[in-house]
């Protein structure tokens, strides 16, 4: 635990480091509208529900790619590796003449803008500070550190937000900023960047030493959530946190830090979901609790009105029966980030989260009463409802980290969309992939359940899906195999691959991370160091 003493002290230091950062920074400029208001994606999964689904793609339809055929249409190649998912922005105007820009950011801290026509940077890269090296990190599987977690864009002040690890001596003192940057110029906004200073949680104080950002933010209500967790290997004192960070008084921030004794990140690529409402829903990994419920393998929801608070109460927290022994196996059901689903019209209740984890379990939860501890079997009866998706869910294995994703196809039902590895549940007969969940409502009760609709071709390492469709009409499910390197559009209705990417329109090197964007006729993908954008034939 850090001291408040050295808490004080990193304020600080951070003071001066900003003097530093700010020095290599772009000068500011006025915001510029944008003019166009067609389909934009501004954040990850393009909403904050985290649904995964573009309903307004009219080029990408199911029939055009069947017929045309999909290919790669421009490759881009930046400076440092991409982990964040790429946001589109139609209509920025970039010296009078309205754009469709693409924005990228990297573990270099750099951020670039690039055209979604031809993949030709409009600006940057723009440098939010020096990455800080692997090597003065207490462990970690990036190197260096600067962006991982996708930002979030404020279309209407025509702004991204973006968070960094950043450091002025080499690494020795390290400091998380959170910049604010003009979507046409690449420019600063005045005041930023800003510092993560949160003020103490749960009796804990934030270090920047031990605590890593590699999962998505979110803004709400005109403030931007940042979570974190710790880096790979478990190293240190660490704990999942969530800043709230209010864009009119940046220093005003606010937190919520897990109670664990340690650990208990929130680390899913996916970051946090919110509701309607305005509730936050945060899914943490293992500690290392052996019997008392400390909120770790946990869906947690936050309330941010009037502040970022966390009632600590059954109705709002969800943690699976066996979680003692998801602690002992590091089996995360934090390996995912919670799915927000529209209302159930008729099911009692109507308001629903799904989340799966490494485990290999689906689970259904009531937002309005979360339930705190599960009372099945660790495998079916927790929740709402519960089964096994991929495996036997039996030995704590690693069968989800990606975020799953909603679609409503009309006459098909209302589909959940999960990727993972090993063996695919019954009826079929395949291992890894994308498993399709028809939500239904039991007969008698009324209450929601799931049943398989589908599961896709066999994968290795499946990231997660992005569902395109005009309306109801004509689905496609796009999907990334990080370990064969390969790019798949899937008949959204059935499963069946419509399209595989093959040779020289293959991806290449990818991480299991890796979430494709669908925009405007595009599929963007981020890998590795470059950028590539698909399209029909």
């Amino acid at each position: 635990m850090r001291s408040p003493r050295r808490a004080l002290e990193g304020v600080g230091s951070a003071v001066v480091l900003l003097t530093l950062i700010s020095g290599l920074l772009c000068s500011p400029s006025a915001a510029t509208a944008p003019t166009d208001q067609g389909v934009a994606v501004l954040t990850f999964r393009g909403d904050a529900a985290r649904t995964g689904w573009n309903s307004a793609e009219r080029r990408l339809t199911l029939e055009a790619v069947r017929t045309r055929g999909v290919g790669r249409l421009w490759t881009a190649s930046v400076e440092g590796e991409i982990y964040a998912e790429p946001l589109v922005v139609p209509g920025v105007v970039v010296h009078g003449v309205p754009r469709t820009l693409v924005f990228i950011v990297t573990e270099q801290n750099r951020v670039f803008a690039l055209d979604a026509d031809t993949g030709a940077r409009v600006w940057g890269p723009v440098s939010l500070g020096p990455p800080v090296p692997r090597d003065t990190l207490p462990c970690g599987d990036i190197d260096p550190v600067g962006i991982t977690g996708t930002p979030v864009i404020d279309r209407a002040a025509s702004t991204l937000y973006a968070a960094g690890l950043t450091t002025a001596d080499g690494g020795r003192t390290k400091f998380y900023i959170l910049g604010a940057i003009d979507l046409a110029t690449g420019a600063l906004r005045p005041g930023w960047p800003v510092v993560i200073t949160p003020p103490a949680s749960s009796g804990l104080h934030f270090d920047p030493q031990i605590q890593e950002q590699r999962a998505a933010l979110t803004l709400l209500h005109g403030v931007v959530y940042v979570p974190f967790s710790g880096y790979f290997g478990d190293c240190g004192e660490y704990h999942g946190w969530v800043v709230g960070i209010p864009i009119a008084s940046p220093h005003r921030q606010q937190a919520f830090a897990t109670p664990t004794h340690r650990m208990g990140g929130i680390w899913a690529a996916g970051g946090i979901a919110a509701d309607a409402a305005g509730n936050l829903y945060a899914a943490t990994g293992n500690s290392d609790s052996s019997g008392p419920v400390d909120f770790s393998n946990s869906v947690i929801r936050l309330s941010t009105t009037p502040t970022l608070t966390f009632s600590g109460a059954a109705r709002d927290y969800f943690t699976p029966s066996n979680f003692v022994g998801l602690n002992e196996t590091d089996t995360d059901l934090g390996s995912s980030a919670p799915l927000v689903l529209p209302d159930l019209p008729g099911a009692a209740p109507q308001r629903l989260a799904f989340i799966a984890g490494k485990q290999g379990v689906g689970y259904l939860i009531n937002r309005d009463n979360m339930g705190g501890v599960g009372k099945g079997n660790g495998v079916t009866g927790e929740g709402v409802f519960s089964r096994c998706l991929f495996g036997d869910c039996q030995g704590f294995g690693r069968a989800s980290f990606s975020a799953s994703a909603y679609w409503d196809s009309g006459s098909a039902g209302r589909l959940i969309l999960v990727p993972g590895r090993g063996t695919q549940p019954a009826p079929c007969g395949g291992s890894g992939g994308v498993v399709a969940l028809r939500l239904v409502v039991a007969p008698g009760t009324g209450a929601p359940t799931f049943d398989v609709a589908w599961c896709s071709p066999s994968m290795q390492d499946p990231g997660a899906p992005t569902i395109s469709s005009t309306g109801t009409a004509g689905g496609l499910v796009w999907v990334v195999d990080a370990s064969a390197g390969l790019l798949y559009a899937l008949d959204a209705a059935t499963g069946a691959a419509v399209y595989v990417s093959a040779g020289p329109d293959a991806p290449g090197r990818m991480h299991r991370f890796i979430t494709p964007t669908v925009a405007g006729g595009r599929v963007y993908i981020g890998a590795a160091q470059t950028v590539t954008a698909y399209g029909l034939r």
